[in-house]
């Protein structure tokens, strides 16, 4: 049985294609995660302050930043980019930030739930889990709290009632040990406004997040799904997504629809940077208000990513960013970004249907 609770009446979480007011983005700390980022560090924070001036091109961009950082950030990314400093120690926002939900009277809420680094494989992480409350206040948005482990970076919702994320991550028992599938499903309903959670397999050798969905598939349109490919010589990580995929052509979303498929190339990369969690994949992108933005890996494939891009989102200009160095971390632009979408009602011009 869902816990009732009046605030999140009327509130629900927006498809990420929705107007945005801004794009927060973590800012990469030094400290204490030396094995992260290494001697790379200083091409590192040229990149993200690259990512940031591009955000800030369509829209609001919001950079957290460590108190250590913030006047190295300030002065890298410039006078569009606003620099908030905040006491997280880590860059991947996506997972410890909050999540903005939008009401139908179009005011925002902060869903804010708890964060153990990725099943407590780093330490320290108290700044990581004072985060999610600095930016909602930051926004002036008042927070919600959930008993419930769980990272931005391990779901997506079609902003119609539909959940996707992964059984490798939610289900994992270094995150809810206590909750089973109901429960865990009970809790995102309530907290994010869903009436369905589909599950795929997700993928058990990523030791990094546990299989974070946000590097398999995504959610582009109502009933469509962008997946991430991969070939047949790359062995187990083929049969993983062969079987995400399958998941997928089983599902229907909240309405009852099957869903219509895109895929994205996987890339040849051969400079990973000596990092055994190299995040090689165009799926961690990012929307933003006129543009989708991933990584150029300086491959062939990708050309065939930005044809891809260009027709999972028809209107929107295609920027491919030559920020293959984020990638050693484990993660890339998807992770390290949280949208705030525009405070719209539903019977706004341009509002969700």
């Amino acid at each position: 049985m869902r816990r009732f609770d009046a605030r999140l009446q009327g509130y629900h979480m927006p498809a990420e294609w929705e107007p945005m007011a801004a794009m927060w983005l973590g800012w990469p700390v030094l400290q204490d995660r030396e094995t992260l980022w290494g001697a790379h560090y200083p091409r590192v924070e040229q990149e993200f302050a690259l990512a940031a001036q591009t955000f800030a091109r369509y829209q609001p961009c919001k950079v957290t930043a460590h108190h250590s950082r913030a006047e190295q950030a300030r002065r890298l990314c410039g006078p569009t980019v606003e620099v908030v400093e905040v006491a997280a120690e880590d860059n991947w926002i996506r997972d410890c930030g909050p999540v903005f939900l939008r009401g139908k009277d179009g005011s925002l809420l902060a869903a804010v739930f708890r964060f153990n680094a990725w099943g407590e494989k780093y330490q320290p992480h108290d700044g990581c889990q004072q985060l999610a409350q600095d930016m909602a206040r930051t926004a002036g948005v008042r927070i919600v709290n959930s008993a419930m482990v769980l990272e931005g970076g391990s779901f997506y919702v079609d902003g119609q009632g539909t959940l996707l994320t992964t059984e490798s991550c939610l289900l994992h028992p270094n995150r809810n040990p206590h909750m089973n599938r109901r429960e865990i499903e009970e809790e995102l309903g309530r907290m994010l406004g869903v009436r369905k959670v589909i599950w795929l397999p997700g993928n058990p050798g990523e030791v990094e997040t546990n299989g974070h969905v946000d590097g398999i598939a995504s959610f582009i349109g109502q009933g469509r799904v962008l997946v991430q490919s991969a070939s047949p010589d790359q062995g187990e990580y083929f049969r993983v997504m062969r079987e995400n995929r399958r998941a997928l052509a089983l599902a229907t979303d909240a309405a009852g629809r099957h869903f219509e498929f895109l895929e994205l190339p996987s890339p040849i990369v051969s400079e990973r940077f000596g990092s055994e969690r190299y995040c090689d994949c165009y799926a961690n992108y990012v929307l933003l208000n006129g543009a989708v933005v991933s990584t150029a890996f300086g491959v062939p494939e990708d050309d065939a990513a930005r044809k891809v891009f260009a027709q999972a989102f028809p209107g929107r200009a295609v920027e491919l960013l030559p920020v293959t160095a984020i990638s050693m971390g484990g993660g890339s632009l998807h992770c390290s970004t949280q949208q705030q979408p525009a405070c719209i009602s539903r019977s706004s011009p341009g509002a969700h249907p």
